[in-house]
């Protein structure tokens, strides 16, 4: 599974959008990648100016293709009109999500229950930090 982040002109995002995108997937799926998420992350100011730009828009693409086919996706991008730049990354953390499945929650942690603390506990640490402190 790969992520690509493309920080496309934002002349051409603001005007058409959606054949941008189009634009986009045709490159990926024209070299056999699949594509599993696509996401705006919206226009933003670029630190620098890159090719003359100073605001771009970012689009974020999960996708499955073969690694061999890699290198023939990054060079459609560097010649296309619409991509400023792009950065292809294989992010194995989602592939290890997905081999697992569902993840089983932490008892405790963000499960919107709060976990099981004694308040004898508590107010044992409490006590000793306020021990050690008056202490020094």
């Amino acid at each position: 599974m790969y992520e690509g982040l493309f920080l496309i002109d934002n002349t051409h995002a603001s005007m058409e959008w959606d054949n941008v995108v189009r634009h986009i997937h045709d490159i990926l799926q024209k070299n056999g990648a699949e594509i599993l998420k696509t996401e705006k992350w919206g226009e933003k100011k670029l630190a620098y100016k890159i090719k003359g730009h100073k605001r771009g828009t970012y689009l974020l693409i999960h996708f499955n293709a073969k690694s061999g086919a890699i290198a023939a996706i990054k060079r459609d991008f560097q010649l296309s009109d619409y991509v400023i730049r792009s950065l292809i990354v294989k992010d194995d953390k989602i592939e290890e999500v997905s081999q697992i499945g569902v993840i089983e929650p932490i008892p405790g942690r963000n499960t919107g229950t709060t976990p099981e603390i004694k308040d004898a506990e508590l107010l044992e640490k409490t006590d000793m930090a306020i021990n050690v402190t008056g202490e020094v």
